[in-house]
C-alpha cells in the first residue's frame, strides 16, 4: 500500500488525512506507518511492502501501561495476553507531522494477542509510547490521493 503525506484514506466511514510518516529500520525489516488525522482522531495505519497482503494493521495510541523498558515477553492487557513478535532498536525516519516522534534510534517492541490484535511499545528519549490495535481487511480501506502541495 503507498500512501503520501495529505493522501486520504477512508475507514469505517471516516475520511482521514495522511499527516506524516514513520519507517522504523530494523536489521531484518522494515516497518513502516503512515499517521492518520480526522479532526481529533488519530490513528496510525502499517503500510505493508507485500502487494499481496489482504490484511492491514490499524493502531491507535494508548495510555502508556505500567511497564519499563525492556518490556517482558509477554504483557496482559485489555483481558488478553500478548506475546513478543519483533522487537530491536530501529533507526526511524519521520515525515511530515508526527508528534512526539523524531528521527533517529528508538528501541521498539511489536507483540501479537490472538484475535489479530497487536500491541506496540516504543522507547523514546522522551518516554514511552505505546500504540494498540487489529488487523482489517484491506476492502476496509480507501486511498485517495490528498490535495497537491
Amino acid at each position: 500500500m503507498q500512501v503520501r503525506v495529505r493522501d486520504i484514506v477512508d475507514y469505517r466511514g471516516t475520511a482521514f488525512q495522511v499527516a506524516g510518516l514513520l519507517s522504523y529500520r530494523l536489521p531484518d525489516r522494515t516497518v513502516r506507518l503512515a499517521r492518520l488525522v480526522s479532526g481529533e482522531r488519530v490513528l496510525y495505519l502499517e503500510l505493508s511492502a507485500s502487494a499481496l497482503a489482504d490484511r492491514a494493521i490499524v493502531l491507535a495510541e494508548i495510555p502508556t501501561l505500567d511497564l519499563t523498558a525492556p518490556p517482558p515477553a509477554a504483557v496482559y492487557h485489555g483481558g488478553e495476553s500478548f506475546l513478543l513478535r519483533l522487537s530491536g532498536v530501529a533507526e526511524v525516519t519521520v515525515v511530515g507531522d508526527v508528534p512526539g516522534r523524531r528521527g533517529g534510534p528508538c528501541p521498539l517492541w511489536r507483540y501479537r494477542a490472538a484475535g489479530d490484535r497487536f500491541l506496540q511499545i516504543e522507547d523514546w528519549p522522551d518516554g514511552i509510547r505505546m500504540l494498540e490495535g487489529a488487523s482489517v481487511h484491506r476492502s476496509m480501506l480507501e486511498v485517495r490521493p490528498g490535495p497537491s502541495s
